[in-house]
């Protein structure tokens, strides 16, 4: 468990409760991070595990907000939609969080999300990039926001690249038809495709679980194909191991991904293999700006990768710190009482709709819809476990 400094504003609620600086002195605000540090989203989780504690220490370090203190309790949902909704319902009811960061993966939000609407408190998705995350949810969702782009958004603005990179005239996809991140982004891939005047050839979607260990054959269909471009919609080590296996099968043309590629882990286990993938991403740690120079830099001198080396945040990392900074911004604004834990989970929700700050992410701010209204970086696989900037599609 770690704390956080934050305060609100002065004024007086609705409720006729008294909400200045001196009432967010000594006070505790409880939240809860619920992420995947056991199965596939393991890979991911780490790395939001680090962004969340340096954001807490940071603003604990610099005396807080007004003097109120959070306390950010972060649990494991196993990368599994039963737990991580369990998680929630405990987060909530047991633990009074006043809002929940999480989870990991879109397939285990399907499930949990739905918990904190009904119990009407707040989240921040850090990292659900699929289709009815926010906005038009198949459930009622407005506590739920995301500072996670989209694969609606960031898939279109790779296809782009890649068409005018690369004029390919054909391409086949790859994507796990058992899990929610993936069968959505085969959707949007496809569609994109068409878009761009990219034919998928008969026999060019190739389905798999995301538990298959070997991808020969997939491979092998893939290649009879003759395609210009591959894609691949997946998470975990998935696309690493298509990738490897690709490249010994004798591929030698550009790979496109989602989000699932948008992590340091995956990036190091495609290694060479991996190189010039190419993805739509939220972050580019390269990015030139005060606030986003600050956060590489505090990250690289906390954390350092198994040779000793320091490690430097991926796009996983950022989201996860960012929201942390976003809940502190509206916690700051939202005339919290601290004496009605119910009535705060509303006044919180409602605070974050109005938040704009300079994030790593660059300016960030939610749309209507309660999305990420965000700069869109093109990065691909440098082939050493790292990323390089291809395009960017400022924010509009």
């Amino acid at each position: 468990m770690a704390a956080v400094v934050l305060a609100g504003c002065g004024g007086t609620t609705s409720g006729g409760v008294s909400s200045s600086a001196s009432n967010y002195a000594g006070k505790t605000l409880q939240l809860g991070a619920v992420i995947s540090l056991n199965g596939p989203g393991a890979v991911y989780g780490l790395q939001q595990k680090n962004g969340l504690n340096l954001a807490v220490d940071e603003i604990n370090g610099s005396g807080g907000v007004n003097g109120a203190k959070i306390a950010l309790d972060i649990e494991d949902d196993g990368s599994q939609q039963q737990q991580g909704a369990q998680v929630f319902q405990t987060e909530i009811q047991a633990k009074q969080v006043y809002g929940i960061i999480g989870p990991t993966l879109s397939n285990t939000a399907i499930a949990a999300h739905p918990v904190a609407n009904n119990l009407k408190t707040p989240v921040i998705a850090p990292s659900n990039t699929g289709n009815g995350i926010v906005g038009q949810c198949p459930y009622r969702c407005d506590y739920i926001f995301r500072d996670s782009l989209g694969e609606a958004t960031a898939i279109p603005a790779n296809v782009k690249t890649a068409a005018g990179r690369y004029h390919p005239r054909t391409a086949v996809l790859f994507y796990a038809n058992d899990d929610k991140f993936s069968t959505d982004g085969s959707k949007i891939f496809q569609q994109a495709f068409a878009d761009n005047g990219i034919t998928v050839p008969g026999g060019g979607v190739l389905q798999f679980s995301k538990t298959e260990a070997s991808f020969k054959e997939y491979v092998t269909t893939a290649l009879s194909k003759n395609a210009d471009i591959w894609a691949i919609s997946s998470l975990g080590g998935i696309p690493a191991k298509l990738m490897i296996e690709a490249r010994a099968q004798g591929y030698k043309g550009p790979f496109l991904g989602g989000n699932g590629f948008n992590a340091y882990q995956v990036s190091q286990q495609a290694g060479d293999a991996g190189k010039g993938a190419e993805s739509g991403s939220a972050y580019f740690v390269g990015t030139d700006n005060p606030t986003n120079k600050a956060f590489v830099s505090a990250y690289k001198a906390r954390f350092k990768d198994p040779q000793g080396n320091p490690q430097p945040p991926d796009q996983i990392a950022a989201q996860a710190y960012t929201a942390v900074k976003v809940f502190a911004a509206a916690a700051k604004n939202a005339r919290l009482t601290f004496a009605d834990v119910a009535g705060d989970r509303t006044r919180l929700k409602d605070a974050l709709a109005g938040v704009s700050i300079e994030s790593p992410l660059g300016p960030f701010s939610f749309s209507g819809q309660r999305d990420v209204h965000q700069t869109v970086y093109v990065v691909a696989m440098d082939g050493k476990g790292g990323f390089s900037l291809v395009n960017t599609y400022p924010v509009k």
